[in-house]
């Protein structure tokens, strides 16, 4: 009697086990980190009241940024910029990107939770788009639910601070994902563009300029071992209207002198074109999208 008994309560352990985890009561699995990305710069108060309305929520957060220097209104930037960060960041981090032109409008505020154990929240603008792409999607929600939002007056013009701060604060302190709102089957894409080659070139785009101006290319080293291309060879590369560079296909900036054109690949992993501790876009005037071309030089 006493066996069957035993067996009884621990089935009914079990069962309760399992019920607690059901998904409308299941808590995020976070570590406390909430990571910023925006294109607030530092002049205004914009930052810090968007901080000061997460520690409202979650006092014991431990709040750091990407980047508040994204350029203005760049949501293209803004994704690239945060696909290339996240990745080194642990398991668990509440990311909150702030890349928002369309504050007030219908655009709606999502959370996502990715696979590799992240969550996301930012608006429907395609900011999400290259790390559903990296990092795959478990389930994307729209941000309904009043509970994890500012509680008092909320401004049509600053969702940072009165929805997607708090939002990703309540996350982190383990709020419940299922509970923020009701899932979305679509969501706003921006069109990914793949280098390839045409003929005996690679035809790609630049993806970003950085602070440096560098134009940072969506090539990847793949196409660069196809066509035979081998560090120490000129390159040519060519950009929209007829503007272009010649430089050598190396390993680091420094393997150049001073002033001379230079491509490697760099820490993301993708082509980069350069002048060695120059300015290589404000020379060429060249900006984001642009085609890029890479030809092999003349030796």
């Amino acid at each position: 009697m006493r066996k069957y008994f035993c067996c009884g309560v621990q089935l009914l352990f079990v069962f309760l086990t399992v019920v607690s985890l059901t998904p409308s009561t299941m808590a995020a699995q976070t570590n406390g980190l909430i990571i910023m990305i925006t294109d607030f710069g530092f002049k205004d108060f914009y930052v810090g009241a968007m901080k000061g309305a997460m520690y409202k929520v979650f006092p014991q957060a431990k709040i750091d940024a990407i980047s508040h220097g994204v350029s203005k209104f760049d949501i293209k930037e803004g994704a690239y910029t945060l696909a290339k960060a996240a990745p080194e960041f642990p398991t668990g981090t509440v990311f909150v990107g702030v890349i928002d032109p369309g504050v007030g409008t219908q655009r709606k505020p999502i959370a996502m939770r990715t696979k590799n154990g992240n969550f996301f929240v930012a608006p429907d603008n395609g900011l999400l788009t290259l790390i559903a792409d990296s990092m795959g999607v478990l389930e994307v929600r729209e941000i309904t639910n009043p509970e994890v939002m500012r509680q008092d007056v909320q401004s049509s013009t600053f969702h940072g601070r009165d929805i997607f701060g708090p939002a990703a604060a309540h996350l982190a302190n383990g709020f419940a994902f299922e509970e923020v709102g009701p899932v979305m089957r679509e969501y706003v894409q921006l069109p990914i563009s793949f280098a390839k080659i045409v003929d005996d070139a690679i035809v790609g785009q630049i993806d970003v300029i950085d602070e440096y101006g560098n134009a940072i290319t969506n090539i990847r080293p793949d196409l660069f071992k196809k066509l035979g291309i081998q560090r120490g060879q000129t390159i040519e590369v060519e950009f929209s209207r007829q503007r272009s560079v010649f430089c050598k296909y190396v390993r680091a900036y420094g393997d150049v002198p001073v002033g001379v054109g230079v491509g490697l690949f760099g820490s993301g992993g993708v082509f980069e074109v350069a002048i060695n501790q120059g300015n290589l876009a404000e020379g060429l005037k060249l900006q984001a999208t642009e085609k890029c071309i890479v030809r092999r030089g003349s030796d």
